[in-house]
């Protein structure tokens, strides 16, 4: 334990007290009779070592150069802790683009890439720095990392943000990828015009063979034919059908919904023997007034009965 040299000479007579040293040391007398002097406070001044990147030339230093690995055996006897010696982190500027490019367009991570023709194109001879201005320098179909190196380009030769440079690009990226596929459906539309036939694609044979498995589910007395006349068979009362009747298909001209509204009136009335009806069971059912009618005239004999009921009783 480091201490100030005033307070040597007290710290020894503390031990001397407690009897942990038994006689006093040589220098311990010639000290007591001429103490050290009290010192002023310390104050470090930053200089420049002789060694320091930062000092121009002829500038003036008093400090002489002390080597680095004399700053690191003074650093192990103070019992310093060194930083680790880890890596840095790896990062380049195209990762950066491409991990937001896949974010914006994401399906273009699906599209086939050939792995061929990259191999026959002589990179030495592209387009590139201050000359190229335009993604369409280097092809009506640019790819992705042509799109990536373009963003790069743009911010070192045009001194632009990478934000700035990146909304340039992918706007020049999908008016070319849209100009492309605007011109292979008009390719298409002219090829099918004069004749030609294309192979189904992809998605055309899964829903070919979707069509093939959904048809096997159907039970055989219920398919009907590929023809285009509808036969229809009747079906029993518990199983559905998808066909439909004849008779509820309206035949004729379109009548407004009169035919539909004929439907709704009510059948003749029925023809009892011996006796003759007129009209329709509309006649049948009695006026509104009626009813009140005959609901009074029951009270009225069903109190007549109670009375009687009453004072029969109260003769007996």
């Amino acid at each position: 334990m480091r201490r100030i040299p005033s307070q040597v000479p007290s710290a020894v007579s503390r031990l001397l007290q407690a009897s942990v040293l038994p006689t006093p040391p040589t220098w311990y007398i010639p000290v007591l009779s001429h103490p050290p002097p009290q010192l002023p406070p310390h104050q470090i001044v930053q200089r420049p070592r002789a060694n320091d990147p930062s000092l121009r030339p002829g500038q003036f230093t008093d400090v002489a150069p002390v080597p680095q690995s004399e700053l690191e055996r003074r650093d192990r006897i103070r019992r310093y802790k060194q930083r680790k010696n880890r890596p840095l982190k790896v990062s380049y500027e195209e990762d950066r683009v491409r991990r937001q490019f896949f974010k914006d367009f994401a399906f273009e991570a699906l599209r086939p890439v050939s792995l061929v023709e990259g191999g026959e194109i002589d990179q030495s001879v592209r387009v590139d720095g201050e000359e190229w201005t335009s993604l369409e320098q280097r092809g009506a179909y640019p790819t992705v990392e042509d799109c990536i190196s373009f963003v790069t380009n743009l911010r070192k030769t045009r001194q632009v943000p990478l934000s700035e440079a990146y909304a340039i690009a992918t706007k020049e990226f999908v008016a070319l990828r849209a100009r492309h596929e605007l011109a292979t459906l008009a390719a298409e539309m002219e090829a099918r015009h004069y004749g030609a036939e294309f192979k189904p694609d992809a998605f055309e044979r899964e829903f070919n063979l979707e069509e093939k498995s959904l048809e096997t589910l159907i039970p055989a007395d219920t398919r009907t034919s590929e023809s285009t006349n509808i036969k229809y068979r009747k079906q029993p009362r518990y199983k559905w059908s998808n066909t439909v009747s004849p008779s509820s298909i309206p035949s004729g001209g379109f009548s407004g919904g009169q035919d539909y509204v004929e439907k709704w009136r009510m059948p003749q009335p029925v023809q009892v023997e011996g006796q003759q009806t007129a009209g329709d069971l509309l006649s049948a059912i009695p006026p509104p007034g009626a009813a009140e009618i005959e609901t009074i005239e029951d009270e009225g004999e069903r109190d007549l009965a109670f009375l009687q009921s009453v004072l029969g009783k109260s003769r007996a």
